[in-house]
């Protein structure tokens, strides 16, 4: 199979605004994450600004800007997941690892706490490497970590 590029994936879509995003979570799943010469390249091809190109995707939690560690763990803060615990879910990842959320000082591992992901009536969720793991618990979280260790 030949290796996709972004200029493949970005012929995937007509160069209309209302593709802006899906192109970018394409590129995003695709690459990891959206470099600046990506960001670049889909600015020049749906004849947008780079700033508009930023914002979109600094809006999605699900389109990475920054090359991701090899262990990328988002859980939602959102008042659904917050209330179903999640915050012990967080404290339980940053003991385990040592690591506190938002901290990009580790190359492997980065928790990050995002805002809600629009899955209330499976909180607390957590996205482990881009898969979604609903109904997420301090007790189940190894159990699911070791998957990727």
């Amino acid at each position: 199979m030949a290796r996709e590029t972004s200029g493949k994936i970005l012929l995937e879509f007509d160069p209309e605004k209302r593709n802006l995003l899906p192109a970018l979570k394409k590129i995003s799943a695709a690459f990891g994450y959206v470099s600046e010469n990506n960001a670049e390249k889909i600015a020049d091809y749906f004849s947008v600004p780079l700033s508009k190109v930023y914002e979109t995707a600094s809006f999605y939690d699900r389109v990475n800007l920054k090359k991701q560690p090899l262990l990328a763990i988002k859980i939602c803060s959102g008042t659904n997941c917050t209330v179903g615990r999640s915050v012990e879910v967080i404290r339980e990842i940053e003991n385990y690892f040592k690591i506190k959320a938002g901290d990009e000082d580790n190359p492997k591992v980065r928790l990050e706490v995002v805002s809600c992901l629009g899955q209330c009536g499976e909180g607390p969720i957590a996205i482990i490497n881009g898969k979604i793991y609903p109904n997420a618990t301090a007790s189940c979280i190894y159990g699911i970590l070791e998957e990727y260790l």
